[in-house]
């Protein structure tokens, strides 16, 4: 089982229950026949003492000089207990903010091209324009990021370049891992054949290692 935590950063109760609703129909999706990878949806606030380590960790990113990737150094260390992860594989956290905050701002100070989230290890943030709040796409994108744990890139269904064009590889126009959704998303969890299969892989690692 994979668990990923969410957490709603300074965002109202209603925007809450969007994102929980967003990722328990990801897991849904996911569980289904043709990937079959079971997923574990927590909220981080039901965990209080969890989550004021946390947010000592995220807070960081109000320094100039904390990175990103600094941050996703160090936060999986408050899920770490007495030697152990409680599921035995390190959780996910996704969080979820607004693009004008610290978060976010520390992303882009790191990718310029990180428009709407990013992902760095077990640690995503999607911070959505603010016009797009209500758009399942990026959180969706980054916890697919915080299942694959890939640093390749080839999780991404994007040319890295502008205009961020669709990859050659990715067979699915509305692919929820492209930069961003087009005149062809429909709302659902789409995804190409090339991420089914690396999701494949890992329910079969997840299966294999029980």
């Amino acid at each position: 089982m994979i668990t990923i935590y969410y957490y709603c950063l300074n965002m109202t109760a209603d925007d809450e229950r969007f994102v929980a609703g967003a990722l328990k129909e990801l897991a849904h999706h996911l569980n289904e026949e043709q990937i079959k990878l079971p997923i574990s949806i927590k909220r981080l606030g039901d965990e209080p003492e969890l989550t004021k380590e946390v947010d000592a960790i995220l807070n960081r990113l109000n320094e100039q000089s904390y990175t990103f990737s600094n941050c996703a150094g160090f936060v999986q260390y408050p899920f770490f207990k007495d030697g152990i992860f409680e599921e035995g594989v390190p959780p996910k956290l996704l969080v979820y903010c607004r693009p004008d905050s610290h978060i976010a701002r520390a992303a882009l100070r790191e990718k310029p091209s990180a428009k709407r989230g990013a992902n760095c290890g077990s640690f995503s943030a999607a911070y959505p324009p603010k016009d797009q709040l209500k758009s399942k796409f990026t959180i969706w994108h980054e916890a697919v990021h915080l299942l694959l744990l890939r640093d390749d890139d080839k999780d991404e269904c994007y040319e890295p370049y502008p205009t961020y064009a669709k990859k050659g590889d990715c067979d699915c126009d509305t692919c929820i891992m492209q930069y961003e959704p087009n005149e062809k998303w429909d709302g659902k969890c789409s995804l190409c054949s090339k991420i089914i299969g690396f999701l494949r892989d890992l329910s079969k690692n997840c299966r294999e290692s029980k």
